[in-house]
């Protein structure tokens, strides 16, 4: 993002990918959220020294960009509040003799997911301009896929000939009980996908 593209954002709304705080003197406490939800989403811009008034925003300007950005930094390298380490793209811009600094937050891979600070309730998801405490279900979906990721490498080297027949008719009679008339019966049963000839 340059500067003509991050007045654009500013003079539009926030939205999945784009997030301010104002962060005069210090971190907002609330920013760890958005880096959790960026992280576990489809990443997006965290933007410090600008406030929102309702619909439009003011840039205010961070007073010791340097110490912020170090902070900001250090706990995403670090392992101490975050769970992973999170890298981020680093924007300084100036308006008027206002600092505003702009982190631009990466999505992580299914296998780094979720990405949650001090503990694993806060774990968060970007929905529109939002960030949510993201539920059980979905954590649990996010380890599950993150843990199918691993799996599903370990085993690039088989064939379906390395598979149990009577494992695989046993499911095939199962399925047709529970989906009775499904198009899948009409699969070859080497393959639920392949058409009988």
């Amino acid at each position: 993002m340059n500067k003509k593209e991050l007045i654009q954002k500013l003079e539009d709304i926030e939205w999945e990918d784009f997030e301010v705080k104002e962060a005069n003197k210090n971190i907002p406490k609330n920013s760890w959220e958005t880096v959790s939800a960026f992280s576990n989403t489809s990443g997006g811009w965290l933007v410090f020294g600008v406030k929102k008034n309702s619909k439009s925003y003011e840039i205010t300007g961070v007073e010791d960009p340097e110490k912020i950005e170090q902070e900001f930094t250090t706990v995403l390298r670090g392992r101490s509040k975050f769970n992973k380490i999170i890298k981020v793209t680093c924007k300084k811009f100036s308006f008027d003799k206002k600092t505003v600094l702009a982190f631009y937050i990466p999505q992580k891979s299914a296998k780094d997911k979720p990405v949650y600070f001090n503990a694993r309730k806060n774990t968060f998801i970007r929905s529109a301009s939002g960030d949510h405490r993201a539920t059980d279900f979905e954590i649990d979906a996010l380890f599950r896929n993150s843990s199918y990721g691993e799996k599903d490498s370990e085993y690039t080297e088989y064939v379906f000939s390395d598979l149990d027949s009577d494992t695989i008719q046993q499911y095939r009679n199962y399925f047709s009980q529970v989906n009775p008339g499904h198009i899948y019966q009409k699969r070859f049963e080497t393959g639920f996908f392949q058409r009988k000839s």
